[in-house]
């Protein structure tokens, strides 16, 4: 025991220690007084009652010897015997006789029991057998103390009580005691809470005894089924409420006396994962890299947005990164652990792309599979469907388009039956203007205004510039590494024609420059020499073409032919595709095909 705890509590078990004072008083027919280690009157009988819970000062030198001492004193001749010298009743004193002897626990003196004589008849019952009586008060003593010991252990095991309980009630799970009858015994607050319940110290005509019965016996009857996670659905204030839990017994002596059970809240912990997955937000953002103003806004759009369903409409040149926003959104939000679902509406051919989108249904065309075919609607069910490049969409699917948003529900291609049920998010993207399109009766209002709830702007590389070093800095390192070069970054006049070009192909073209400087670079710094820019290239292809197109008489489709065959080759001296060769013509890569195959060309 702490000495501090002792020195409190002997006034604590004052009316113990008065009815022991009042038990040997009346065994002995003396007069009994006992004193605290202060000197303060814990209790008294006859003349010594009045003073109980009052200070002895000017008449405790015999307790304070016996105290300190720790030995019994005898005082036979009161007033006149020497150690009653200091006393201001000395040579005065009403007692007639005296014996005290210390209050001791573990090894402290707590205190002082004295038996006193007030008149002839007390002192001779008080020195007829001094042994005997001496014996006697020594066990009084004994029994003071143990009485003592039993306080101060029932205060240390209602303080552990408290502490456990302050304990529980903080803890974010709900914990709860149960005995052998199904009874809860002990509950935190979290668990009153959960289970809608009173204190369970409350009498039991106040609590619903039959409901906790059922309650425990659920989870026991879904403890022993041996499944995992342990999961046990009870009814609460009239209503299922799912939980997860652990049960565990409380033994003592080989013996299980309770079981504690620790309950989670089904719905909550979701919700905690959500929260979870929430501040994961940056690693879902980690892969788009920039700090410029406009791509920090953009991000920070994003982030806000990813846990929620409204439709996201990323609008940027090509190569911005719009899918991988998306992505980013998607996996940043609840709907992470279901499917992220991608279709360019402008790669696809009018007439594939509605039963890619809604699925078709068994027979329902030429060429369709048995049994039909889910579209991506109902594949991303649950889920994300990213819709890039939607300004590419024709407009009578974008009618479908816009009553699946409004509806929530799609028609297989040559469906006739009930319309399928979807839950999906929309991440729609382009780098048309469409509000411009809308203008122009190209896109439809209704729709443009439903995809554009959420409008993200992805900046292009000249309008964030100082991302480009970090960008081309990040691209050094990927190719270096998977070509086993080590370069240590880009010379001073390689990093000012990557920061002053203005790459019309965005990021995308930004990290084929690099690959490309990577590939040829064979010192340990990325010179300007390496630096093939596209515009660069163009200009030298034109003049070249320029320089030897034939000026004769020879007809138009003769003409063409030439062009396209030095355009191609052209292109395939700087090592570039059938791409640079339709930019370098002015036509879209679905034209040259057509010319080379017109013209019976080799397109190498």
């Amino acid at each position: 025991m702490r000495e501090r705890g002792i020195r409190m509590h002997l006034h604590e078990i004052q009316e113990s220690v008065q009815q022991i004072a009042l038990a040997v008083a009346s065994v002995l027919r003396v007069e009994v007084e006992i004193a605290d280690h202060r000197l303060l009157r814990i209790a008294g009988t006859g003349r010594t009652e009045a003073g109980i819970l009052h200070t002895m000062a000017g008449e405790d030198h015999v307790y304070r010897s016996s105290l300190f001492d720790g030995q019994p004193v005898i005082i036979m001749n009161p007033g006149a015997d020497e150690k009653c010298r200091p006393c201001a009743h000395y040579g005065n004193c009403v007692e007639t006789g005296e014996i005290c002897c210390p209050i001791t626990l573990d090894g402290k003196h707590v205190g002082v029991i004295g038996l006193l004589a007030f008149d002839e008849d007390q002192r001779e019952r008080l020195f007829a057998d001094v042994d005997s009586i001496l014996r006697f008060l020594q066990k009084m003593a004994e029994l003071i103390a143990t009485k003592l010991k039993e306080h101060l252990m029932y205060v240390e095991q209602q303080l552990m009580l408290e502490k456990l309980r302050v304990v529980m009630d903080d803890l974010d799970k709900a914990m709860l005691t149960v005995d052998q009858a199904n009874r809860i015994v002990e509950m935190n607050q979290r668990a009153r809470q959960f289970l809608e319940m009173p204190d369970p110290a409350l009498p039991p005509a106040m609590r619903n005894l039959e409901q906790e019965e059922r309650w425990i016996a659920a989870i026991r009857e879904a403890s022993e089924s041996g499944k995992t996670p342990q999961k046990v659905v009870l009814q609460v204030g009239g209503a299922d409420k799912a939980f997860l839990f652990s049960i565990k017994p409380i033994q003592l002596a080989g013996t299980t006396r309770e079981w504690v059970i620790i309950l989670d809240d089904v719905e909550e912990v979701v919700a905690i994962a959500r929260q979870i997955e929430g501040f994961s937000q940056e690693k879902a953002f980690h892969g788009i890299v920039g700090t410029s103003p406009l791509m920090t806004q953009a991000k920070e759009v994003a982030m806000r947005v990813a846990t929620g369903d409204s439709t996201v409409l990323l609008q940027g040149e090509s190569g911005t990164g719009k899918e991988l926003f998306a992505k980013a959104i998607h996996q940043a939000g609840k709907r992470s652990t279901r499917p992220f679902v991608s279709i360019n509406c402008a790669a696809i051919p009018e007439t594939l792309l509605e039963s890619e989108l809604f699925g078709y249904e068994d027979g329902a065309f030429t060429g369709a599979r048995k049994g039909g075919k889910r579209g991506l609607f109902e594949i991303a069910d649950k889920g994300t469907l990213f819709l890039d490049e939607i300004g590419d969409m024709p407009v009578y699917l974008q009618v479908k388009l816009l009553r699946v948003l409004q509806e929530k529900q799609i028609v297989r291609v040559g469906g006739t039956g009930q319309p399928i049920n979807v839950d999906v998010r929309i991440i729609a993207a382009t780098h048309h203007d469409l509000e411009q399109m809308v203008a122009t009766g190209d896109f439809r209002t209704d729709l443009y205004y439903r995809l554009r709830v959420i409008p993200i702007h992805l900046p292009s590389l000249r309008e964030r510039r100082e991302d480009i070093l970090t960008l081309a800095n990040g691209f050094l390192r990927t190719y270096g590494a998977r070509l086993g070069k080590e370069l240590f970054g880009f010379s001073q006049e390689a990093q000012a024609l990557l920061f002053h070009h203005d790459w019309p192909g965005n990021v995308r073209e930004l990290a084929n420059v690099v690959e490309y400087a990577v590939n040829m670079e064979t010192g340990t710094w990325i010179q300007p020499e390496r630096i093939l820019l596209p515009a660069k290239r163009k200009s030298e292809w034109q003049e070249k073409v320029e320089e030897e197109a034939p000026l004769d008489s020879l007809n138009l489709k003769k003409r063409e032919k030439i062009a396209i065959s030095q355009a191609l080759q052209a292109a395939s001296k700087a090592n570039q595709g059938k791409d640079a060769a339709a930019q370098l013509l002015g036509i879209s890569r679905a034209t040259l095909f057509r010319k080379i195959k017109e013209h019976h060309l080799s397109g190498k």
